[in-house]
């Protein structure tokens, strides 16, 4: 073996690539949760809780330091997106196996129409991006019944 690195290959990373590259951008309307893959680097998992006064969201980023991530919110959409960097080269070394992915990663999700995008806090520690996305004051989520009616 050479001392170059190893990026294994995933295929359901190839497969997102392609089904993008032949839809375009004919999903970005849709507010449904979007996920990236490159380099064999999935999206990041993420938790998204909800209190009184505020959402809560914990994305998990082993490996990553908060230098390398960027968060950002446009039209109602939030995005993190950052890159986890590969460990130095070592000369003389030749690797048996590579499990661990590097390079390039995002996600994106629709906020809450209620969501204070303007007021949101990004924290970094032990691997986990915690983001505390509070509500705007007097807004209630509006909930109307749709009648359903039987098929002709």
């Amino acid at each position: 073996m050479t001392n170059k690195q190893i990026i294994p290959t995933n295929p359901l990373a190839t497969l997102h690539q392609e089904v993008d590259r032949l839809f375009g951008s004919f999903f970005d309307d849709f507010s449904l949760p979007r996920l990236h893959f490159r380099n064999g680097l999935e999206a990041p998992k993420i938790d998204f809780k909800e209190t009184e006064k505020e959402y809560q969201l914990d994305a998990e980023l082993p490996g990553v330091p908060a230098k390398d991530v960027q968060v950002s919110v446009a039209n109602g959409v939030l995005t993190i997106k950052g890159e986890k960097s590969s460990e130095k080269e070592e000369k003389g070394r030749n690797y048996l196996r590579v499990e661990r992915a590097y390079g390039g990663f995002e996600r994106s999700l629709a906020l809450p129409e209620d969501a204070d995008d303007a007021k949101i806090a990004a924290t970094s520690k032990d691997g986990v991006l915690s983001l505390v996305i509070p509500k705007k004051a007097g807004a209630k989520p509006e909930t109307r019944r749709i009648e359903v009616k039987p098929a002709a």
